[in-house]
């Protein structure tokens, strides 16, 4: 499925994951807004929606170009749930996010009227708004090839939501940026509740392909070993694999 679908090379979440899932920032500024907008499309348009996601990026550089967005990109469901297309923002808020995708959607239909296949085959979706947690490495548009996105999302309670991240940032993306440091992943990144609904803790890795994150993944459960608040306080998650399509350079 995912080979048939002819994707350009990309990342993602630069989350960087992001470029999920992204670009690190300094450490007086604050965190980036992350949107992920999630949709249902019929299965026969995803090779059209990706051709219409590539040929909207010129207008997403521009904005990127221009500050408003870190990046932006586009995934596809490989093994995941019934949302399986998915468009991700990375910008410095949330309202610059929303600025830049009014000015981009907008500037490419008047630019294309005709081109409409998202809106056509994806009568679903939602938008969900999160700010970036810690990172693990980061991503070029000139990396190359297709790239896997494993995406896990957590319902947390919400009391413990900062110890969750504490613990991300000091147990579990120290073992990831060793991978990316081995040359096993790409990047991995964390993300946690803005706006969004009851999944409100993310975290995202980029891999060349799924066997090459699941090797990953064990190595780097063994280095971390317990983690007694996620454990604790998030007892519900689930995992999607997606290939990382049409994205903005980074």
């Amino acid at each position: 499925m995912t080979k048939s679908l002819n994707l350009v090379p990309v990342l993602l979440l630069g989350l960087a994951v992001p470029g999920p899932l992204q670009s690190q920032q300094p450490a007086e500024s604050p965190p980036p807004t992350v949107i992920i907008s999630s949709f249902k499309c019929d299965w026969n348009r995803i090779a059209d929606i990706v051709a219409e996601a590539e040929a909207q990026l010129p207008y997403w550089e521009e904005q990127r170009t221009a500050g408003a967005i870190i990046e932006t990109g586009v995934y596809v469901h490989s093994y995941a749930d019934e949302w399986n297309v998915m468009r991700y923002i990375v910008a410095p808020t949330m309202e610059s996010a929303v600025s830049a995708n009014a000015a981009a959607n907008g500037a490419f239909a008047e630019a294309n009227p005709a081109s409409t296949a998202i809106i056509d085959a994806c009568p679903a979706h939602r938008d969900n708004f999160y700010l970036a947690g810690a990172t693990a490495g980061s991503e070029s548009s000139a990396r190359g090839g297709n790239p896997t996105l494993m995406m896990t999302f957590m319902q947390c309670e919400t009391s413990r939501i900062g110890d969750v991240m504490a613990e991300f940032e000091n147990l579990v993306i120290p073992a990831y940026q060793a991978l990316v440091d081995e040359g096993k992943i790409r990047s991995a990144a964390s993300f946690v509740h803005y706006w969004a609904d009851e999944w409100n803790v993310g975290f995202g890795v980029v891999a060349e392909d799924i066997p090459s994150f699941l090797t990953a993944a064990q190595e780097a459960n063994s280095r971390i070993g317990e983690r007694p608040v996620v454990a604790e306080a998030c007892p519900v998650h689930k995992d999607g694999f997606y290939t990382v399509g049409p994205r903005t350079g980074g």
